[in-house]
């Protein structure tokens, strides 16, 4: 028997509809669950220990849904946020809409008012207007369910959905009577169902993009996020056809970034954009080449432009195609390099590679004229963490003027960035899930003072969890973008230098370390952190 906030007993059957919800879960691999329990959420977390499934209690709602992100670009699995109803689950939505604009799967988790008690202005507990529709306005989709059944099929209906389209995240509101009453689901219904093979392009359009490539003597390759389920073969392709790979911030490491045809993430700099410009082909795989990408630039080629995508629609956006390639990068660049090395009349596999020497100096060069400090301090972290690392980053000038950079990634997802939504408070919460996913690599936060400030109790989730993890805090006084934007308005600096704590003290009552550097000591702390059990935090001032 259990207590509810109405003091009125309550049985409990065995098998409630929130445990065959999480079998489900289970099933397809998730492990681990991330947010605050809640009055209402308490049978969501009944069943966690016995089907081996770890819930990590952030210290924000925030915090949960951006360690979920962390968590799932790591994993490779849809992160999981449950949450109690009303302001739990509002407080999650930030990392709800930054699944969404970055594509990313997430799975919001979280009860309602019982069935018939909808828009009642009773004053119940959280209550709150109609949460499914405010969440459905920032989401792929969010459902007030009617049954267990419905809610498990949303769970196998979106595993599918972010195999074989555009991933974006869903929210399942189950109203608590139903979440407490006995599941209407048999166990074989929360099985998992095979997903499928992903979904290859027509034949005459590879046919055609392939010859496009082919005629190509200058091609170019910009991969995004879409492109990452190519895996190694996306490799093969540039080599192949000897094009220079630029990626977004999302497809970063798509190929390795010190491979001799990378060009990294720089989509910013006007350096790029001038080289795209000189491509006779250029192929879009998986990106809606975004305008935060950008930063204004043109980066239309003097030759066709193919575009794949999951997404016929996402094709049309922001740079139009000449040749359209519907399909999941998994197959179609198979599909591609198929065509290619079938074409015996081309000189594919033939050609000699580019010198990218003078290009890939130019864009070094005008990424160092942008923040020559911010360069300078992120090679220096660079130089002393191990290659295998996982960074996050933050909505900081640290992140996106210098670790986009400068932080040759080796695999994808080996920086944690969102360039889209471009949220303050994501890095260490992500940093957090990136380490839970993987225990065994390293993990290194950077990012700057006020990133770090709305989402400082998120260190508290770490010491208890007792990660190495070291956390890089780049101190210019407050919001340094902000106040260059005004001076640059002539608008005289206001409410943009904000007041510091002591740093190291304040990592130290966390039960952290903390430790402070100057730029010449930067290495030999950063090293020292590397080495320290547990939380670190090193405080620097520029």
């Amino acid at each position: 028997m259990s207590e509810n906030p109405g003091n009125q007993a309550t049985s409990y059957p065995q098998r409630t509809v929130a445990r065959a919800v999480l079998e489900t879960l289970r099933g397809y691999g998730i492990d681990t669950v991330f947010g605050i329990p809640g009055t209402h959420s308490l049978e969501f977390y009944r069943p966690l220990r016995e089907l081996g499934i770890r819930a990590i209690t952030t210290r924000h709602e925030q915090g949960a849904s951006y360690g979920a992100d962390g968590w799932s670009q790591v994993r490779g699995l849809p992160g999981v946020v449950i949450t109690t109803s009303g302001p739990g689950l509002l407080n999650s939505l930030s990392g709800a809409a930054t699944a969404y604009a970055e594509s990313r799967p997430m799975i919001l988790l979280s009860p309602g008012r019982p069935v018939g008690q909808d828009f009642r202005d009773i004053g119940s507990l959280h209550e709150t207007k109609n949460p499914s529709a405010a969440v459905n306005a920032i989401v792929g989709q969010s459902r007030r369910v009617t049954s267990g059944t419905e809610a498990v099929t949303m769970i196998h209906d979106a595993m599918r959905d972010f195999a074989h389209s555009r991933p974006r995240p869903i929210h399942i509101e189950i109203p608590l009577d139903i979440l407490e009453g006995p599941a209407d689901v048999p166990a074989s219904a929360t099985a998992p169902r095979p997903l499928g093979a992903p979904q290859p392009a027509p034949a005459s359009d590879v046919a055609a993009a392939a010859a496009a490539l082919a005629a190509a003597s200058r091609p170019v390759v910009l991969a995004g996020g879409g492109s990452l389920a190519a895996g190694s073969q996306l490799l093969e392709l540039a080599e192949l056809l000897e094009a220079p790979v630029i990626t977004t911030t999302n497809g970063k490491g798509a190929i390795p970034e010190k491979h001799r045809l990378s060009l990294g993430a720089d989509l910013r700099l006007t350096t790029a954009h001038s080289f795209l410009r000189t491509a006779d082909a250029l192929l879009v795989i998986g990106s809606k080449v975004g305008e935060a990408e950008l930063w204004g630039g043109d980066i239309t080629p003097q030759g066709p432009i193919i575009r794949v995508d999951i997404m016929r629609d996402q094709m049309l956006c922001n740079l139009t195609p000449d040749i359209e390639v519907p399909g999941n990068s998994a197959a179609v660049v198979a599909q591609l390099l198929e065509a290619l090395r079938a074409d015996d009349g081309s000189d594919v596999g033939d050609r000699e590679a580019p010198d990218l020497r003078e290009v890939f100096d130019a864009m070094d060069n005008e990424g160092r004229q942008w923040a020559p400090d911010l360069a300078a301090l992120n090679e220096t972290i660079m130089d002393v963490v191990p290659d295998n690392t996982i960074m996050a980053g933050d909505s900081s000038q640290v992140t996106y003027m210098g670790s986009t950079t400068f932080f040759r990634a080796p695999t994808p997802h080996s920086l944690l960035y969102m360039g889209t939504y471009a949220t303050l408070g994501y890095g260490l919460p992500a940093a957090i899930g990136a380490k839970l996913a993987a225990p065994d690599r390293p993990v290194v936060c950077l990012l700057g003072d006020g990133a770090l400030m709305f989402s400082i109790q998120e260190l508290m989730t770490a010491v208890e969890l007792e990660l190495d993890l070291p956390i890089i805090c780049v101190d210019n006084g407050g919001y340094g973008e902000i106040r260059q934007g005004m001076v640059d308005r002539d608008i005289d600096p206001l409410a943009v230098d904000l007041k510091q704590p002591d740093w190291v003290q304040l990592a130290e009552s966390f039960g952290a370390t903390g430790l402070s550097a100057t730029m010449d000591s930067l290495a030999s702390t950063v090293e020292q952190a590397l080495s320290i059990s547990g939380p670190s935090l090193v405080h620097l001032r520029i």
